[in-house]
């Protein structure tokens, strides 16, 4: 599963929120102090479910009542024993009511003695069954979805399992649809079933559904039958065993894109309206699968592949068995691509076929073995496709989304000790797990590596496995203990941090450099096999770098009057962190004599820290025309933030040179960011031209930044720009600059627009609102303003989505309050009736709240909005 959107938790979704928008504006969200209570559950031990029963295969037929949201389910299983003699059943059947459950014998169906309470349907047999016996038992049961409150977690943000998309047609120009996400332990909401990772069984899936609807599934569609009443039948099977949570169906109205590989289907299911440009959304698929079956050495091991596109999905993305699902994020046009794709979700969610799928972790408490995989598949496509620097740039976003999170948690890769499942869905088991194999993969040598992948999968195929038998794998392979290296990153917490310092002793003509290791986790002491670079002038030697003591020091002696210069960790391999105390001249030395992005990166960072040096300065003139464009666009975002007009003067002409000129699009839109904040009057003209870039990347960013000038040009542009129906990032743009004009009339726009606004898009729409209402002068405009917010909250069908919208309208009572205690009497009456206006739809939206995590959430808004949200 790919975790593509985090920050769900509702104060990080406003801040998140306002980033499209090209920085039109920047806030700053105050939250309330956290208190982290101790939790009992963290003493439970999480191992593999002990398996008493084991399923070899399942028929399972639905039908659904779209209104009512629920279906009606008959499910043939089969199953025997695991090992030991038993006369007792249980099987997780979450949110059903069941009609009926029998004995499947040859002579007929015989009556059996069950219970059903606490989502589980319990089973006491008349005899013991020992593991040699066979049991086929019929259920006939309704599964009602939407009965109960449902969990989640920041990564998956509902737990329902079958979700039940506008099949009442209640919201206008929004596809029907039905959709199941059964990872964690959800599939179990529509199917009695074992539902266990280190659970596997075939199974054949029955859809009765509208004929108008296409189908998916896994594995490959059996027949179609015509029945009564304008519905139609489709049969699925999966003859392969596949863990519980994997099983999927997806039914609507989409457009099916046929591609292939190697005789095998592979398929695009997307919104008709998409159809166009489904080989570019899910662009390099073909490619991708030889690449992954090359470096595993198992070929793509299902019938066929498809990928799937539904509406209101509760994730990023999830890897089911020959069928991946995808949120609606995925919905590009062309030109929307010209700037951006989501191809490392794409690579993500296949190369799980392999990690994760054909090979399953055993428990969640070894989720890593799944993830860890499939995020570090994004790197592995990346350097193979498009070369080193754009793999070093999402290894070095990777570590640092660790690192920022790690300030709150780090534990294990492997844990045994966790709160609820959902938790193990996180920067650990995702990006930490990544860097590790990546350090991994620059220990072991590439051959040696894939080799172990190989041996990893081939001997745990179709099965589930754990952190041990990677390990395993690695040791065959190589022909080496690895134990301390699993000791020190699976099932050890935290990380290391390595400061380096340097002493240029000129008596004795050499470099001392002390590394220490400075990490507060109980002491501990890492092995740590790196690399560092040793730079004479112009030329660079990689030597090793063993640290195994808490400090460590290394000599190099001067050559030829010349000073050496370390790159530490030189290779990127720690997954930790490293202080590294440069002086300029050092970071200049450092850029000059890399090539790869990290240690420019760094260098760039490095040398922004002290730009009163002019070697400093000399740096990032040249990191301006660098080779690698997403150097470029980092350093236009580190001078971005300079304030000092000397600096401003400095480069103005070179940034807006590459405004006009640059040949990348992300670093033309960079460049307009830094005009837009350095207020460049005399850009104004490009910024008018730029708004019609071919690029939204390039257009948006020069709205956003004609607005920081010219707030009327940039606002008459935008009304005049809305008739040609933009999209991306220019729409957003567009949204805010019409929002900040505040203009009574525009609240009409953003009514129309409502409807067709969907997925996360909508908190930048949202968000546009908001600065609307602040500014507008209309009282009236501002109830219209909040009663269209209060409805996109109501009707928002992801639960967590709920409070992110309803935020805006606490925030904006913040605003007003805060208003009042500074404004003349008269205007803070009018800041006063204000606020008690947006009280009437806080109101509103709380009522009509079910669901009780949220109503929480809302209670504790209200408590961070004082007397005004009471």
């Amino acid at each position: 599963m790919k975790r593509l959107f985090p920050l769900i938790f509702v104060f990080s979704i406003i801040l998140s929120a306002c980033g499209p928008h090209k920085k039109l504006s920047k806030h700053t969200v105050l939250l309330d102090t956290i208190v982290v209570k101790p939790n009992p559950n963290l003493d439970i031990y999480r191992g593999s479910a002990t398996k008493v029963w084991d399923i070899s295969h399942t028929k399972v037929a639905l039908n659904f009542n779209l209104k009512e949201k629920t279906a009606n389910g008959k499910a043939w299983i089969d199953l025997h024993p695991y090992f030991y003699a038993t006369d007792t059943l249980v099987l997780d059947a979450k949110s059903m009511h069941i009609d009926t459950a029998m004995i499947v014998t040859p002579r007929g169906n015989k009556k059996v003695f069950y219970n059903y309470e606490n989502n589980q349907l319990k089973f006491r047999f008349e005899k013991q069954y020992k593991k040699e016996d066979s049991l086929r038992l019929y259920i006939s049961y309704t599964a009602m979805p939407y009965s109960n409150t449902t969990g989640g977690s920041h990564a998956i943000t509902d737990d329902r399992g079958l979700y039940f998309i506008n099949t009442d047609n209640s919201i206008p120009n929004k596809p029907a649809q039905i959709w199941t996400q059964g990872e964690t332990e959800s599939n179990s909401h529509w199917l009695p079933t074992i539902d266990k990772p280190n659970e596997r069984f075939t199974i054949d899936i029955a859809l009765t559904v509208p004929d108008s609807f296409q189908t998916l599934s896994n594995g490959y569609m059996v027949k179609k039958t015509a029945e009564r009443n304008g519905l139609r039948t489709d049969v699925w099977k999966m003859d392969m065993p596949i863990q519980a949570y994997a099983v999927m169906f997806a039914i609507g109205h989409f457009s099916i894109i046929k591609d292939s590989w190697h005789g095998k289907e592979v398929n695009y299911y997307v919104e008709p309206a998409y159809g166009p440009y489904a080989r570019g959304i899910f662009k390099n698929t073909p490619e991708m699968m030889s690449y992954f079956s090359d470096i595993t050495g198992i070929l793509y091991p299902w019938n066929k592949y498809d990928q799937i596109i539904v509406r209101d999905y509760v994730s990023g993305a999830m890897e089911n068995t020959t069928a991946s699902l995808f949120g609606e994020f995925m919905n590009e046009t062309n030109r929307e691509m010209l700037d951006r794709d989501f191809e490392d979700v794409v690579s993500h969610e296949l190369f799980h076929q392999w990690f994760g799928d054909y090979v399953t972790c055993e428990s969640w408490s070894n989720i890593t073995v799944n993830e860890s995989f499939a995020n570090y598949s994004e790197q592995l496509w990346r350097g193979h496709k498009y070369g080193k620097a754009s793999s070093d740039k999402l290894a070095y976003e990777d570590i640092h989304k660790y690192l920022q999170s790690a300030k709150l948690s780090d534990p294990p890769l492997v844990r045994f000790y966790y709160n609820d499942r959902e938790d193990v869905f996180d920067r650990i088991s995702y990006e930490k797990g990544g860097a590790v194999l990546n350090y991994l993969r620059g220990l072991m040598g590439d051959e040696a590596f894939f080799k172990a992948m190989n041996i990893y999968l081939s001997k745990n195929a179709l099965h589930s496995a754990e952190a041990q038998q990677w390990r395993l794998a690695i040791e065959e392979a190589t022909g080496s203990d690895w134990n301390w290296f699993f000791n020190e990153w699976y099932y050890h917490g935290g990380h290391p941090v390595l400061d380096v310092t340097y002493d240029y002793d000129d008596d004795a003509k050499q470099l001392i450099v002390n590394v220490a290791q400075m990490q507060t986790d109980s002491g501990y002491k890492y092995q740590l096999p790196l690399k560092a670079a040793i730079i004479y002038g112009n030329e660079k030697t990689i030597v090793d770098w063993d640290i195994n003591n808490k400090k460590e020091t290394f000599i190099y002696p001067y050559k030829e009057g010349q000073k050496p210069v370390v790159i530490p960790d030189a290779m990127h391999w720690l997954p930790g962190e490293l202080n590294d105390n440069k002086t300029a001249w050092q970071w200049l030395a450092q850029y000059r004599n890399s090539d790869d992005y990290i240690n420019k990166r760094v260098a760039i960072l490095g040398a922004a820290r002290n730009l009163e040096d002019s070697s400093s300065q000399m740096l990032l003139t040249e990191a301006l025309a660098d080779k690698i464009p997403t150097i470029k666009q980092y350093t236009l975002d580190i001078l971005q933030l300079q304030k000092k007009t000397k600096w401003q003067d400095k480069w103005k002409e070179q940034v807006a040179y590459m405004a006009l000129n640059d040949g990348n699009n992300a670093v033309r839109a960079s460049a307009f960011d830094v005009l837009g904040d350095w207020k460049i009057k005399s850009a104004k003209q490009s910024m008018i031209d730029a708004v019609n870039d071919s690029s939204y990347n390039v257009s948006s960013s020069a709205l956003a930044a004609l607005y920081k000038i010219s707030e009327d040009t940039a606002y008459n542009l935008s009304k005049q720009l809305l008739a040609s129906n933009p999209g991306g990032d220019l729409e957003l743009a567009i949204w805010s600059v019409i929002g900040k004009r505040g203009d009574e009339n525009d609240i009409n726009f953003f009514e129309q627009k409502a409807p067709y606004v969907y997925g996360t898009r909508k908190f930048s729409f949202v968000s546009s609102i908001y600065y609307y209402m602040l500014n507008v002068k209309s009282d009236v405009a501002l109830e219209k303003g909040a009663a269209l917010i209060a409805k996109l909250a109501i009707k928002e069908p992801i639960k967590t989505y709920r409070p992110a919208l309803a935020s805006y309208l606490y925030r904006l009572a913040q605003s007003y309050d805060a208003k009042a205690k500074t404004d003349n009497k008269t205007d803070a009456a009018n800041d006063t009736k204000r606020i008690e206006i947006i009280k009437v739809y806080i109101d509103k939206i709380v009522d009509a709240e079910k669901d009780a995590d949220n109503l929480k959430t809302y209670k504790s808004m209200k408590t961070t909005a004082n007397e005004f949200a009471d």
